[in-house]
């Protein structure tokens, strides 16, 4: 089983995203059929990933999620927003994480260390030295790997803020590649941690 811990976007906050990416698509629905040299990731999918643990055993998931449940319970909520945009090696568009609370830097920085460490008792994942928090907007194909594809892109949405939200739980996921839309990763909920006050 292929696991990971997200936060989740709001509703609204999914909204005022969508917008943006609707612009940048010329109101194309992203995700569409056919060889298409961008692959945009579907709304329902758009998270702000704090650690991926890959395949983990058979039956490991209630022990992850309650030994998340432990590590976050002490993590005040966070007030997050979008802003800003970039590509990962040159091939993946992204839209920025940042957080509202000025007098509280680098919370999300903890909150991600807190979930790698749970995941190092489950798994031989690697802990990234530099961590950027994120939401991965589109990935452009094997097909067609020009960098231009998505530097546009990107420099379309360096301006872009979304409206602040509280971020009170994260959530253990389950994916399977290949099983969900247009052959994309099907994502399902294994658990739901509130973070703590």
């Amino acid at each position: 089983m292929r696991l990971f811990v997200a936060l989740p976007l709001p509703p609204a906050v999914q909204e005022h995203l969508d917008l943006a990416v609707s612009a940048l698509t010329g109101g194309a629905a992203p995700g569409g059929r056919g060889p298409h040299p961008v692959r945009w990731v579907p709304v329902e999918q758009r998270h702000i990933t704090l650690a991926f643990y890959g395949e983990v055993p058979d039956g490991a998931a209630p022990g992850i999620a309650a030994a998340l449940t432990g590590a976050l319970g002490t993590v005040a909520p966070l007030r997050l927003r979008l802003r800003g945009a970039g590509v990962f090696s040159r091939r993946t568009l992204w839209v920025g994480v940042q957080e509202d609370d000025g007098a509280r830097p680098d919370r999300l920085l903890t909150l991600m260390a807190r979930c790698e460490d749970v995941g190092q008792d489950y798994t031989r994942m690697e802990r990234r030295d530099r961590r950027r928090a994120h939401v991965t907007l589109a990935r452009l194909s094997a097909r067609r790997p020009e960098a231009d594809e998505l530097a546009g892109r990107a420099r379309a949405l360096s301006v872009y803020e979304g409206p602040p939200w509280t971020a009170a739980h994260a959530q253990l996921l389950s994916s399977r590649p290949g099983a969900g839309r247009s052959g994309g990763p099907l994502y399902e909920v294994v658990a739901a941690i509130a973070l703590g006050a």
